[in-house]
C-alpha cells in the first residue's frame, strides 16, 4: 500500500535528464503560461543560482511531483509545486508539502491566486491546513515573459516570520532574484 510515509524528496540537478523531463510535463500541464518561465530557463537556473532548488517527489521510486524553491537568508520562497496528474488525490500533496517544510530550517512563503473563485479559495485552505497564514496587503506577481501583466496575487507564510513587518523585505527579495524585476 502507498502511504504519505512513502514520499521522498529528490534534489535535481541539470544532469538528471528523464527526471527533468517528467518535471517539465508536470509543470506545463499544471501551471498557465502566465504563470510560469518556460522550462529550458527553469534548467538553467539550476547551474547559475545556487539559491535555486528543484525537489522531484518520489513514491516508491516513482516521479508523482516536483517542488521548485529559493532560499534566502531569512526565508525559503516556493515559486512552484504541484502533483502529477497521475498521483493526486491521494494526500500526497500535504505530505510532500510537510515533508518539505519540515526539512526547512526557516520561514516558508509561496504565492496564491486571490480568492476569487471555488478553486482558488480551495487552495489556500489546503494551505492553511498545513498551517500557513495567507496575507492581505497588495501583492502582484511580477510576469515570466516580456510585456506579460502583472498577477494579482496574496503571499502565504509559515514559520517564524512576521509578514507585516517583513513584507515589503520579501517582495523585494522575489521581484529581484526570482522575477528579476525592479521593486516598486
Amino acid at each position: 500500500m502507498n502511504t504519505v510515509a512513502d514520499l521522498l524528496l529528490k534534489e535535481v540537478t541539470s544532469s538528471d535528464q528523464a527526471l527533468l523531463e517528467q518535471i517539465e510535463v508536470t509543470y506545463t500541464d499544471s501551471f498557465p503560461v502566465e504563470e510560469r518561465r518556460d522550462f529550458h530557463l527553469v534548467k538553467q537556473i539550476i547551474d547559475v543560482d545556487n539559491r535555486f532548488r528543484i525537489k522531484a517527489l518520489m513514491r516508491n521510486n516513482q516521479y508523482v511531483g516536483f517542488i521548485t524553491a529559493w532560499t534566502f537568508d531569512d526565508f525559503v520562497y516556493i515559486e512552484h509545486f504541484a502533483i502529477d496528474s497521475s498521483a493526486r488525490n491521494g494526500g500526497i500533496g500535504a505530505g510532500a508539502l510537510q515533508c518539505f517544510m519540515d526539512a526547512a530550517a526557516l520561514p516558508v512563503v509561496l504565492e496564491v491566486e486571490a480568492p476569487f473563485d471555488e478553486m482558488s479559495k480551495r487552495r489556500i485552505g489546503f494551505y492553511q491546513r498545513l498551517g500557513f497564514t495567507l496575507d492581505h496587503q497588495t501583492y502582484h506577481q511580477p510576469p515570466y515573459r516580456e510585456n506579460g501583466e502583472w498577477l494579482p496575487m496574496h503571499l502565504m507564510s509559515r514559520g517564524e516570520i512576521d509578514m507585516q513587518h517583513s513584507f515589503e523585505d520579501v517582495k523585494r527579495h522575489l521581484y529581484t532574484h526570482v522575477y528579476r524585476v525592479k521593486p516598486d
